[in-house]
């Protein structure tokens, strides 16, 4: 591996997790005004080291590892109190912006002749909720008020072909899913991909009307104008033009896949679009996709797949589920509750930083789940490298980055070829040899 490579990989460890920027942060949010032994830079490392690691039980766990990492011997009150302080999860979300913002880089794209090469970003956006200590129905109250009375949502733009979130809000359950999609104007020149409870006309015809393209799930209530059907043969079903969806529902099951132009007038905006509608014979009912990508360029079936991609989020939640100690902690203090969310996802955030690094520099696709798995051990040596021992970092991150390629590659990458992600030419990047 290049010195140049390895040394641009320093250069982002040392500039995110510098004393000078976090106290930075620390000061910015209210966190911390003078500086003592629980710094803004000890208390971000040891949380992302004990959230990274292994599985958080107690907040005592938290206080052990601060005083491991760092040879002191803070009480545990003292460590709770910088913990219960309504700025810290502010602190805490500032510090996961900011490794947002820092290791972000892309780490995939389409080959040249794929048809998804001509966007310059792919957005997934979604939601992942999950319950919080019943005593916290005030502050964070859930949807389900018998089973989970307090809960928080996590709304999650995500880019594709940086593997990363863009941004991520969080709020009571109770909130609507709808009011934290990202502004049409973002799509432009790009590709959302989202679930079906994102299909809002309104904001598809804004997308379409800035420069911006979308394939979104649709539920099977939606009646729009059809002005043209095409069969998978691609003839044309000429009794359909001119009908309401509706009107020809109970003949799509004899269809395996049907293309539609169609329709939504409104009163004061108009919504055309493709609608693709393909026959689920598992769950004996038909699914439907609302895209705006030419059909000349785009084929039904590339539709399909790109709408799969959408997929990745969903893999996004359940490394931060189940590898960065992301539910419900033993407090009742919602400063910590929330604080602790954002610390969960700065260290899944540093996690993926690393096997995609370790993908470029070895060249080799990386599975983040696998490598999020190695890390649980890895980790804990780069962070305390960085809180102790500057000089051997470098030899540290080039031994924990050779570790992830050998062990963290992706398992089936012909599999992935023909009907997974790399199916539509999207293919991982690697610095040059």
């Amino acid at each position: 591996m290049g010195q140049k490579q390895i040394s641009r990989v320093l250069r982002q460890m040392k500039q995110v997790f510098s004393g000078e920027e976090l106290r930075r942060l620390g000061m910015e949010s209210g966190h911390c005004r003078r500086m003592r032994k629980i710094t803004p830079q000890r208390l971000a490392l040891s949380l992302i080291q004990s959230l990274g690691e292994g599985k958080v039980e107690t907040l005592a766990d938290l206080q052990r590892e601060f005083n491991r990492m760092h040879g002191l011997n803070v009480r545990y009150k003292p460590f709770h109190k910088q913990l219960s302080k309504e700025s810290f999860p502010e602190f805490m979300r500032s510090l996961c912006a900011w490794l947002m913002s820092k290791l972000s880089g892309q780490v995939l794209n389409f080959s040249p002749d794929s048809p998804f090469s001509r966007f310059s970003h792919i957005i997934l956006h979604d939601g992942s909720s999950f319950a919080l200590k019943s005593s916290l129905r005030e502050a964070f109250p859930g949807r389900f008020s018998e089973t989970s009375p307090a809960a928080v949502e996590l709304h999650v733009t995500m880019e594709l072909l940086s593997e990363l979130p863009q941004s991520v809000t969080l709020t009571p359950d109770t909130d609507a899913e709808v009011k934290h999609l990202p502004e049409a104007s973002s799509i432009a020149g790009g590709l959302l991909l989202a679930d079906r409870m994102f299909f809002i006309k309104r904001y598809l015809a804004d997308i379409a009307r800035q420069g911006g393209h979308y394939v979104v799930k649709t539920k099977g209530t939606l009646n729009p104008v059809i002005r043209c059907a095409t069969r998978a043969d691609g003839s044309e079903i000429r009794a359909w033009r001119g009908k309401r969806l509706k009107e020809v529902s109970g003949s799509l099951r004899h269809y395996r896949q049907v293309d539609l132009e169609v329709c939504w007038e409104e009163r004061d905006y108009t919504l055309d679009a493709r609608l693709v509608v393909t026959w689920n014979r598992k769950e004996n009912r038909p699914r439907y996709l609302v895209t705006n990508l030419p059909r000349t360029e785009f084929s039904l079936e590339q539709v399909c797949d790109a709408y799969r991609l959408r997929w990745q989020v969903e893999l996004l939640f359940k490394e931060w589920k189940s590898y960065a100690n992301l539910h419900a902690f033993d407090t009742k203090n919602a400063s910590i509750a929330e604080g602790l969310v954002w610390a969960s996802i700065c260290a899944a955030l540093l996690k993926r930083f690393l096997a995609h690094a370790a993908q470029r520099l070895f060249q080799v696709a990386i599975s983040t789940r696998t490598a999020a798995m190695c890390l649980r051990s890895s980790l804990t040596r780069i962070l305390d490298a960085l809180a102790h021992n500057r000089r051997g970092l470098r030899s540290c991150i080039h031994d924990v980055l050779a570790f992830l390629a050998e062990n963290a590659r992706r398992s089936h990458p012909k599999r992935e070829r023909l009907r997974g992600r790399a199916k539509l030419g999207l293919e991982p990047v690697f610095d040059d040899a």
